[in-house]
């Protein structure tokens, strides 16, 4: 019984000191909360040498109010380094409550490895106003740079030192990151230096190789026996090589390029501007001749011009590369060769005529005499007299068209008309050909209509010829812009597009020497063809790839009514 009351004893006086120490922890807190409003303006700090009161001279409430709601920390320490006093700021800092923070060492804050550089500031401090940087460690064990102002302030006491602590760690992340960004910079503005060195070699390299390049092109088009020129793609003459001002008589140095055209024949400016003109616009590629002055002996040479459009990737024209070709010679020999086939067709002519007119006499005699073997003779006598007949007449045409002969005998006639005409004839030359006619609503055309008949049987009898394993023959027209145009189509051996240039060549041949013999003819057809369009001033194509069958066009404007 006894050890019980004693035991009873024990825990009321545990009870007591428990309120005691109760009152003792309220009464702290209310006094710091009254420090920190302001309310009391001195406090007492228990330390090894006993309690010690320290008061701020001229405090006021006012003032505290200010230190409260500052953004920076602000600190009182004692000599011994003891926080005196802490504004909320500081405790939100090292993520504490004040009564954690106040009556404690501020060292204890500071990581080792900074205490030592710290302490010199707090003894510089306490000598004269300091500032520096320092790394403080937050309760959870985060590190936080911060910005240190120390000064001295006097107390009843005695003195104390102030601390104004400003939080750095936006300046510093924002310092990292420009340090990351200037560190990006550096190296992009190393990578650019290093490529613009590299493209400045590229250029030199480049520019010299493309000097080299234009003196090689000036050395080669110098030394050619033909004028060679470049224009840009307005047409502007920016360059006439050497062959040019031989040729022509003048100085490089004293003429205008764009004056070329007056060292043209007058009779021909006119056409070769008026060509030049339409090339430009239209992109096509140049195709001329003309009459060229030529200084020596003050004459005028004949000259076939070629100017071919340099376009770029997306098809625009970039510059124009052309070459005039002196054929004074060719013209020479042509006349000549012209002038003796002229002779010998019309030598050929008047015995062939006698020749045809006893061949048609004894056909009629054999008739009455019902002799076959002699009639079949007779016959191919007759055919052969026939295909020297249009050989002869072809020969005169080309003569006639070379010196402006060719005569026209123009009229208005329907032009459907004429191609059934024409289509109903050669249907009875050819007993394996089908000659479709696709023909659109007829139309009135002024011109020689037997001329322009002779062009519609010059392309059905090459579709014939040329398509020995097709059986049939379309001929289509359209109108189109005015025109009437005229397509012959087969389905024979087909023409490379590498020949199509050279096909209205007199005398040129498609086939090669091997195949001459299974396709017979001069190649004059399509030549003197071509020749009778144009004097119509109309216009002459082909479509046609090997294997595939050729398509020939031909266009002539519809008369008005």
């Amino acid at each position: 019984m006894k050890q019980q009351m004693e035991l009873k004893k024990t825990y009321k006086e545990l009870e007591e000191e428990l309120a005691k120490i109760s009152l003792q922890l309220e009464e702290a807190t209310d006094s710091i909360e009254a420090i920190r409003s302001g309310q009391i303006d001195a406090l007492i700090v228990k330390g090894e040498n006993g309690s010690q009161i320290y008061t701020v001279k001229s405090a006021d409430q006012t003032y505290r109010m200010f230190i409260e709601k500052m953004n920076e920390g602000a600190l009182t320490l004692n000599i011994d380094g003891l926080i005196l006093y802490a504004n909320s700021r500081f405790a939100e800092m090292v993520a504490l409550p004040l009564s954690k923070v106040i009556g404690h060492p501020f060292i204890q804050f500071v990581p080792q490895e900074y205490k030592k550089v710290f302490t010199e500031s707090i003894n510089n401090g306490w000598q004269a106003h300091n500032k520096g940087e320092i790394i403080i460690t937050r309760s959870d064990g985060h590190c936080i740079p911060l910005l240190f102002s120390l000064s001295t302030l006097e107390l009843d006491e005695g003195m104390a030192l102030n601390m104004i602590l400003t939080d750095l760690s936006l300046q510093k992340e924002g310092e990292q990151r420009l340090k990351e960004t200037n560190e990006q910079l550096l190296k992009a503005n190393s990578y650019v230096e290093r490529m613009n060195d590299e493209l400045e070699l590229m250029v030199k390299e480049r520019t010299k190789d493309l000097l080299i390049s234009r003196e090689n092109f000036k050395f080669l088009a110098d030394n050619i026996p033909v004028i060679a020129w470049t224009a840009l793609p307005d047409g502007t003459i920016n360059y006439l090589n050497q062959r040019f001002y031989e040729f022509a008589g003048v100085n490089a140095s004293e003429f205008f390029m764009n004056d070329w055209i007056q060292v043209i024949h007058p009779e021909d400016r006119e056409k070769t501007t008026a060509q030049w003109l339409h090339a430009i616009k239209s992109g096509e590629p140049l195709d001329i001749e003309y009459r060229f002055k030529y200084a020596p002996d003050d004459s005028y040479h004949w000259h076939y011009g070629k100017g071919l459009p340099y376009k770029n990737e997306e098809g625009h024209i970039i510059a124009w590369f052309g070459t005039s070709t002196d054929i004074e010679l060719q013209k020479k020999e042509l006349e000549k060769k012209d002038e003796f086939i002229s002779m010998v067709s019309h030598e050929l002519k008047t015995p062939l005529t006698s020749l045809k007119g006893f061949t048609q006499l004894l056909m009629f005699t054999n008739k009455q005499a019902k002799n076959n073997l002699v009639d079949g003779y007779l016959e191919t006598m007759n055919n052969q007299i026939n295909k020297l007949t249009r050989l002869i007449a072809d020969l005169l045409d080309i003569t006639k068209s070379e010196g402006g002969e060719l005569q026209f005998d123009n009229e208005l006639f329907d032009f459907n008309v004429l191609v059934k005409e024409i289509a109903g004839e050669m249907q009875l030359t050819t007993i394996k050909h089908t000659i479709e006619l696709e023909l659109a609503k007829s139309a009135k055309v002024n011109g020689d209509r037997d001329r322009i008949g002779q062009v519609i049987t010059n392309l059905i009898s090459n579709a014939i010829k040329y398509s020995p394993a097709a059986d049939k023959i379309i001929i289509s027209t359209r109108i189109e812009n005015n025109k009437i145009i005229l397509c012959v189509q087969d389905f024979g051996i087909g023409i490379s597009r590498l020949q199509h240039p050279n096909l209205y060549s007199r005398f040129y041949r498609v086939l090669d020497t091997s195949e001459a013999h299974t396709f017979p003819g001069m190649g004059l057809g399509l030549y003197i063809s071509k020749n009778i369009i144009e004097k119509h001033m109309g216009k002459m194509w082909l479509e046609s790839e090997p294997g595939k069958g050729a398509k020939f066009y031909f266009a002539l404007m519809i008369a008005d009514n």
